[in-house]
């Protein structure tokens, strides 16, 4: 790879944790400022304790993309998002037992998606050791 674009590494690495994090922090902020409507999601889905759950996976996902954003316990922040995003997958997305063809090709999408995040989060986990560029706290 030329020299040129190694020096792109620092600002691609902060693009893609910026990338990577608002969305958690979006949710997480959502999870906890305006939770009637995922109560009421998580109550349809059968999520034993709906209220509760909410407060507690919305500051799991808004810690986790803060940190995964900021740099800061990195590890941390990446094990809160799988900690969150693993399980998640199962109870909220459970598309062998939709009989709708349509809403079994969401509810799988969903499914992909989620676990696909989750692998990211590993994945960010595993690298967590190691010095990020443009982090706040090395």
């Amino acid at each position: 790879m030329p020299d040129q674009l190694w020096s792109l590494w620092p600002s691609l690495h902060l693009a893609g944790r910026v990338l990577f994090s608002s969305f958690f922090v979006i949710y997480g902020l959502t999870h906890l400022l305006r939770p009637d409507p995922v109560v009421e999601y998580f109550r349809q889905k059968e999520i034993p304790g709906p209220r509760p759950v909410t407060f507690a996976t919305g500051l799991m996902l808004l810690a986790g993309g803060a940190f995964v954003l900021t740099g800061w316990s990195r590890f941390i922040g990446a094990g809160l998002l799988f900690l969150v995003l693993f399980p998640g997958a199962f109870a909220l997305h459970p598309f062998w037992r939709e009989t709708d063809p349509s809403l079994r090709m969401r509810a799988r999408a969903s499914f992909f998606m989620t676990i696909a995040l989750a692998g990211a989060s590993l994945f960010i986990a595993y690298y967590g050791h190691m010095d990020w560029p443009l982090a706040v706290v090395h």
